[in-house]
């Protein structure tokens, strides 16, 4: 009879330690959790354990991918998350569920807000309606862990349908002293007709509290309502179109620069469908599609801030690669000034960038709801399709970067009210 294998025996050549907190660390989690030869003892090390989930916050690699909130096909009112990645073996989540939540699920909506190093800020909103209605409830969770908290005082301190930004920074460090911050850029008009002030409204977990940041910033923005927020670096940006908002939450600088087509005097026109994202290095990326094809440039914060191109490719030369992907539109079938019509039959929209490499893009026509998801590879210069579908348009404006992490919620500490 065969001898059973226990964790002594496996651990004869390999110190415990090391095992735990050097091995397994650098594994991405989803990739760790599913040995299926992984005995009971390790998995509750890994599951259980929060000096094992700073660590692997903090040496694992990023895993990049994005994630969005969407309805299910089968279900119209029934939210769930999904993660688009080229390695779901490697990155995802246990359950594409909202349950552990503790909302009614069928009860109300979801929307993603942020995301940042492996934890979400998701908004609940009861449908409801009437003078008994609930205010929205904003989470942080982590869907890696399965695990939420409500952040109090955010109905009554951040505008409603705006977006915010996340940051969370994993620290190898007890729990109690790490943090993560709330952050909404909230417009206000000047003195001045043409400039538009913007305060920062700011909630940190180790206060509890909800501040206004003595930085502000008065610019020529005209597009108020902010459509994406990103954290990298220490910097947190705000996508307005037309122009780039920033703020560096550690030495509290602000400050704006035009997008890429405004800096090179391109038609407005030609280059309304955009996102911006992080690359793998930490660097911001914006990519922008027009009736040409696509481009991705690269924002320089060395001395003045200023766009570098760094990818460019048309449309012809991308289907000259392979046309596959776009067989499954009639209209693309047909050889004669299919590049001109194709953005204007069609809604094309960038949806974000993986690992600086693979850029997803949203196709849908414009008379149809469900929409497929492309994959650009900017090495090869070839596109796929994910077969993957939003369910709602509406969803590729909600597309954000995320990274598997086993990393836990910081504490909020809650302020005692004194007399």
């Amino acid at each position: 009879m065969a001898m059973k294998a226990s964790r002594f025996m496996i651990n004869e050549d390999i110190p415990e330690e090391v095992i735990c907190c050097n091995i397994f660390p650098r594994l991405p989690f989803k990739l760790v959790t599913s040995l299926k030869t992984m005995s009971k003892y390790y998995r509750t090390q890994l599951t259980g354990n929060t000096k094992f989930a700073s660590i692997q916050a903090t040496h694992c690699p990023s895993c990049p991918a994005l994630i969005y909130i969407g309805c299910s096909n089968e279900e119209p009112y029934m939210y769930c998350l999904d993660v688009i990645t080229s390695t779901p073996n490697i990155v995802g989540v246990p359950s594409s569920g909202l349950d552990f939540l503790g909302c009614p699920i069928d009860k109300g909506s979801f929307r993603l807000l942020a995301s940042s190093n492996g934890l979400l800020c998701i908004c609940y909103t009861s449908f409801r309606i009437g003078p008994l209605t609930p205010p929205p409830i904003i989470f942080i969770a982590n869907p890696a862990t399965q695990l939420a908290q409500p952040i109090p005082g955010a109905p009554q301190h951040i505008f409603k349908r705006e977006v915010v930004g996340l940051v969370f920074d994993p620290l190898d460090v007890p729990l109690a002293k790490q943090k993560f911050m709330i952050v909404q850029a909230q417009p206000f008009p000047s003195s001045n007709d043409k400039l538009t002030k913007f305060f920062f409204v700011i909630f940190s977990s180790d206060t509890g509290r909800w501040v206004i940041s003595d930085t502000f910033v008065n610019k020529n923005i005209k597009q108020l309502r902010l459509s994406k927020v990103v954290y990298a670096s220490g910097v947190l940006y705000w996508d307005c179109q037309d122009d780039l908002l920033w703020y560096d939450v550690t030495r509290g600088v602000t400050g704006s620069t035009k997008m890429p087509w405004k800096v090179q005097e391109f038609n407005f026109e030609e280059w309304e469908r955009h996102t911006i994202d992080v690359c793998n290095n930490g660097m911001l990326m914006c990519i922008t599609i027009d009736k040409n094809g696509l481009a991705m440039h690269q924002l320089v914060t060395m001395g003045d801030h200023h766009w570098e191109l760094k990818h460019q490719k048309g449309w012809k030369d991308i289907v000259d690669l392979g046309d596959e992907p776009f067989q499954f539109c009639h209209s693309m079938k047909l050889r004669n000034g299919w590049q001109a019509k194709f953005c204007e039959r069609w809604f094309v929209q960038p949806l974000g960038l993986e690992s600086g490499r693979w850029i997803y893009l949203g196709v849908q026509l414009k008379w149809k709801i469900a929409n497929k998801i492309l994959r650009y590879d900017i090495a090869t210069g070839k596109m796929d399709d994910t077969g993957k579908e939003l369910g709602s348009p509406w969803g590729m404006y909600c597309v954000l970067g995320y990274r598997n992490s086993m990393a836990a919620l910081p504490p909020i500490n809650v302020p005692i009210l004194q007399d």
